[in-house]
């Protein structure tokens, strides 16, 4: 995965004006592996299917085995 998608870029968040903060996957995903923040950084790549280089991934994404169960039925 790290090959196939290192050079496309991603959203993390925004800055105080409203801008989109992104920055290469592959230094997103260094960060996961190093990052001891109280607060992670998060992806919030919302329209990843417009997204020609992450569109791939969608395939390869799998719910956590803890958040399988969709609670958003417990609401109505």
């Amino acid at each position: 995965m790290y090959h196939r998608f290192k050079d496309a870029r991603v959203k993390i968040g925004e800055d105080d004006d409203g801008y989109k903060i992104k920055v290469y996957f592959k230094y997103y995903l260094e960060y996961l592996l190093h990052n001891k923040d109280d607060s992670p950084l998060y992806l919030f790549e919302s329209s990843i299917e417009n997204n020609k280089y992450l569109k791939d991934l969608i395939p390869e994404y799998e719910v956590p085995k803890y958040f399988k169960e969709d609670l958003f039925s417990l609401v109505i």
